[in-house]
């Protein structure tokens, strides 16, 4: 199995488990800010995940097209921002640009010649060990009975 292969599957299996803890949560708890300690909700997650796979679809769109240039980013103020965004953002679209972000980032992932290591890198942090980060509090959330 090569490096590409591998990182999708890797992803894969993650993805399948985020969903279906996703599936789990009740649409009336879907805003229910007990999800950290930080007060984010489950629909605030989502978008956050979003907002980082259409991020790293972009960047390995630029690998894939030579155009890619190493950048810093400021991890804590994009995510305040896409908190904010988020939050401003209907339940149902929050849902559709998960999906759609995720599909956007793998099919990037597949479609490039050769795997380096920018495009290991903005795969793996956006995608498996991403979802890594947030499933134990996804975990807790869904096995935590409300009130």
């Amino acid at each position: 199995m090569d490096r590409r292969e591998e990182l999708l599957r890797v992803e894969r299996e993650r993805w399948e488990e985020f969903s279906a803890l996703i599936d789990r949560v009740p649409a009336d708890r879907m805003e229910e800010p007990t999800l950290s300690a930080d007060g984010w909700s489950v629909k605030d997650l989502l978008w956050h995940m979003a907002c980082w796979d259409r991020e790293a679809a972009r960047e390995l769109e630029r690998v894939r097209l030579g155009t890619y240039v190493d950048r810093d980013y400021d991890t804590d103020e994009e995510n305040m921002r896409f908190l904010e965004e988020g939050r401003r953002t209907g339940l149902a679209t929050v849902r559709t640009e998960l999906f759609a972000s995720r599909r956007r980032v793998v099919e990037e992932m597949a479609a490039l010649p050769e795997v380096t290591p920018p495009a290991e890198e903005w795969f793996s942090e956006s995608a498996y060990k991403h979802v890594d980060d947030h499933l134990p509090e996804l975990r807790r959330f869904v096995e935590r009975r409300p009130g």
